[in-house]
């Protein structure tokens, strides 16, 4: 039993320390961009000596594989917390967006590297083909599906679920491509989720729309 409880200490420890050295690389590939970002650069940064980070990564791509992996991990977080299905279909996606974006604040240096172009870095990580745009948004609307139904009833949605993920993932990355770097995350939730639910149309538009009169 001693054995096996120090052998699980040893994994956690090593589980934090890559955690570590995987964020402390992140400010590194945004402040140098994944190109010009050494070794040494990343090992500095982190607070160990060169050598040292081969303990726990096989060199300077696989740092990046696994701190987009590690990104995608968190993502896919925000959608297995818990959800109150009493609440209206409002307020339950406003808490999946809160959820994500705190997650961007987190990751924000990650996120200003990907968000202006990998240069250099690996073009496939973590699950993610980066640098397409298209990929990113049937990235977010795959698990924004899955999500859909599990915790949207039939009655709540006027279009099948496939029709509602692409929509609504097509709105949260159009906000996010255009936030500003000191912008609030949380700002706008409440507008996407509007939109996403009741589109653009004032009252008198949307009145013409559903039975054919001029406003």
């Amino acid at each position: 039993m001693a054995v096996r409880n120090s052998s699980a200490r040893r994994e956690r420890a090593r589980a934090r320390a890559r955690r570590d050295i995987l964020l402390a690389a992140a400010g590194v590939f945004a402040r140098r961009g994944y190109a010009a970002a050494t070794l040494g650069d990343l090992a500095e940064a982190a607070g160990y000596a060169p050598p040292s980070l081969y303990r726990y990564f096989e060199g300077k791509e696989a740092i990046f594989t696994s701190l987009v992996g590690l990104l995608v991990e968190e993502l896919d977080a925000t959608f297995a917390e818990p959800v109150d299905r009493a609440l209206p279909l409002r307020a339950r996606l406003e808490a999946l967006l809160r959820a994500q974006a705190r997650l961007a604040a987190a990751h924000q240096p990650l996120l200003a590297v990907l968000s202006r172009g990998t240069g250099d870095a690996p073009r496939d990580a973590g699950g993610l083909r980066l640098g397409d745009p298209g990929a990113s948004v049937a990235f977010y609307e795959e698990r924004f599906l899955a999500w859909l139904r599990r915790h949207a009833g039939r009655r709540e949605l006027r279009h099948p679920p496939e029709v509602v993920a692409r929509v609504f993932a097509g709105i949260a990355y159009a906000f996010h491509v255009r936030a500003a770097a000191d912008a609030d995350p949380h700002r706008d939730i409440p507008l996407i989720v509007d939109l996403a639910l009741h589109g653009f149309a004032g009252d008198a538009a949307a009145s013409a729309g559903r039975t054919g009169a001029t406003p």
